[in-house]
Formats: C-alpha cells, structure tokens, sequence
C-alpha cells in the first residue's frame, strides 16, 4: 500500500525520472470527485506512486486504468510532473502547487511542468486564470494542463513538498523555493493595516456572523477592508507584502500571504468553523516566515444552512466579539479600550434573518449528536 510521504527531511533526492511514462487525466465527463482515478503509469503500466497527492492519511488521487491506445496523446520532450490543478483557490495554494520545489532542482532539464485538471471542467480556463500565480512563484518554464491522456518522453516526478493539515509546514526545499521566489520582483504597495473580508465574496460562501460589525469596528481602528478576489493576484501580492498588520478569518488569502509575506508582521487569524483552521495557519506562518500567529478561537456557534448536517465552507461562524477583542488587544493589532459586547437575542435574530433572505436558505445552530 502507498504510504504518506514524510516531509520533514529532506527530500531532495525524491525525484522519480521515467522514459515513456503515461500522464493519465480523470476521465472527460465525469463529475467532481474527491477522489479521482488519475496519475503517472511507468511505460510498462505500473503506478508511480510519487504521482499521488495526499491530503494527511488520504489520497487526492488513485491508480488509474491504461488508456485506449485511441485517447492517447504524445508529448516529446522532458518535462515535470507537478500534480492535479485546482480549480478551488485554497486548494490549489496548498496542493496544486506542492510539487514546485523540484523545478529549481531541474532547472535546465526540463521543457516545462504537466498538470492533470483535478477534474475536466474547463481545463485550459483554469490554467489561464492560474498562470499568472504559478508564474509569480516562481515558476518560468513553460505550463501544461493535459486534459487528454499523454504518453511523455522523458518525465520527472517529485515527490509531494507541501500539503494540507498535518503537511502544512512543508517540506525543507518546498520553503527555500517559496521563501526564494514567490513574489519576488513584486514591489509592496498597499495599506499598513489590512483586514481580509470575506463580505463582498458571492452569496454561498460561508465566513462570520456579523462580519459588517466587525469591518467597522477595525475600519476604526484604522484597517482598510481589503477583498482580494477584486484584484489581480499581481496586485494581491503587493498588498500582501506592503501590510504590517493582517487580520483574516481562516481562508485562502491567509495561505497566499504565508507564502509571500515577511518576518516583520503580524498576522492574526480569527477560527470562523471548528476544526483548529486557525492553529493549522499558525503553524503554515511559523514553519515559513517565523511569525507567531494570533489565533483567535473565540467560537461560539455555528449556523449551518438548514439542508446541511455539519459546518462546511458555506456555513457562518459566531464568535463571542468580547473575546475576539481581548485576542486582538493582546496582541497588539487594536488599541480602543471600549471592549466590544456579544450579539444580543435581538441582535442575532436580525443578522440570520438577514442570511436567509441573502443566501435563500434559512440557518440553524449545529448540534452535535
């Protein structure tokens, strides 16, 4: 059985070259699996296990079936096998690009890196909108998305660096290839202190009971409320860099400013589910910029809509604001002495009232069974 790959050693050495070896897609037309059948067969069938992206114990993908000889596409050249490509923003932060660490090891022998689509909904869009990302991390060979499986001529594989959960912290060469390129030649330009919203995001994306409150109260705090997703990810990585304070529930910005921020901020992220998503970006920022992260659990409540049965991405966390106001104060990101009151029955009332009609579902408190 295929085991979790260990990425606190080194892995330089993990490198997997083949002649002939096939890169397999998920099959064209199929729906959005968590997992899907796809990877690198060896040119004599056998699954290149390097060609699998974990998730902690589980695999994103599996060993997929030899293609008909009629599907086959060719390739000539030498190129690097880099993973699935997301079309989910946090998850091509943390898997998508988990493979990257291995172009500066092979710089000058490859033609360029090979994605599979980690499904095949609009596979060359999905390159296109992340071209520009991969390319500021440092990433200037060329880029594939291959939608079609593809017998390669000479192909690398590396091993997985990086990954969500417990491979948050990455591996050695994973950061100094991060720490070397991303954003470099990006220049800092924005607002010192920055809090990223998730208010201006379309309706089915989860993020703080109240969020507004919270906006205005850092909005007097001199925070300017930023949402990324109006920018170009150039222009995110300016910003990103130019802040000294960065308050953000837990959320992909928080991933994209690990890998391209500095040692001199400081950075708080407020837990808006459960789960300990909060701690797990502490430990991102810890392993590669040296920051020590203000995390921020002050949940009281999840309200989940009422067709779901747990906390998901579109479920809207409640946090006791009097609590959030010690954490900031403490750590030194506010500096009002009025501390700030939790939501009231009235009060509470009105903002879900307000999300029902806004998401047209209505929200209930997740119990536990």
């Amino acid at each position: 059985m295929p085991s979790q790959p260990v990425l606190g050693p080194s892995i330089a050495e993990e490198i997997t070259y083949l002649e002939n070896a096939m890169v397999v897609p998920p099959p064209k037309g199929d729906q959005n699996r968590s997992v899907q059948k796809s990877g690198v067969l060896t040119a004599d069938g056998a699954f290149e296990e390097r060609s699998i992206t974990w998730r902690n114990t589980t695999q994103v993908n599996t060993e997929p079936p030899m293609p008909e000889d009629a599907d086959i596409q060719s390739l000539p050249g030498t190129w690097m096998f880099a993973g699935p490509l997301f079309g989910h923003f946090g998850h091509f932060l943390v898997e998508s690009i988990a493979r990257l660490w291995a172009v500066e090891t092979l710089k000058g022998k490859i033609d360029g890196i090979v994605f599979v689509p980690k499904f095949q909904n609009r596979p060359q869009h999905t390159l296109s909108v992340f071209q520009p990302m991969l390319e500021g991390l440092g990433v200037d060979v060329k880029i594939l998305n291959l939608e079609d499986p593809t017998r390669v001529e000479k192909l690398y594989v590396p091993q997985q660096g990086f990954g969500m959960f417990q491979m948050i912290e990455g591996a050695p060469e994973f950061r100094d290839f991060i720490n070397k390129h991303a954003g470099h030649g990006v220049e800092p330009d924005g607002p010192e202190k920055i809090y990223i919203s998730r208010s201006a995001l379309p309706p089915a994306r989860g993020s703080l009971l109240g969020e507004a409150r919270l906006e205005a109260l850092l909005e007097a705090e001199g925070y300017t409320i930023y949402h990324p997703q109006k920018d170009s990810f150039e222009k995110q990585m300016a910003t990103y860099k130019a802040a000294r304070y960065v308050i953000s529930v837990d959320g992909s910005p928080l991933h994209m400013t690990a890998l391209v921020g500095n040692q001199q901020q400081k950075i708080a992220c407020i837990a808006r589910r459960k789960g300990d998503l909060d701690e797990i970006f502490a430990r991102q920022f810890k392993a590669f910029k040296n920051v020590e992260v203000t995390t921020v659990s002050a949940l009281v409540q999840d309200w989940i809509p009422e067709t779901d049965n747990r906390p998901s991405r579109v479920s809207f966390g409640e946090v006791d604001f009097g609590v959030l106001y010690d954490r900031l104060k403490a750590g030194g990101f506010i500096s009002g002495e009025e501390r700030w009151a939790p939501f009231d029955d009235d009060s509470r009332k009105g903002l879900l009232e307000d999300l029902a009609t806004s998401q047209k579902v209505g929200f209930k408190p997740f119990r536990k069974s």
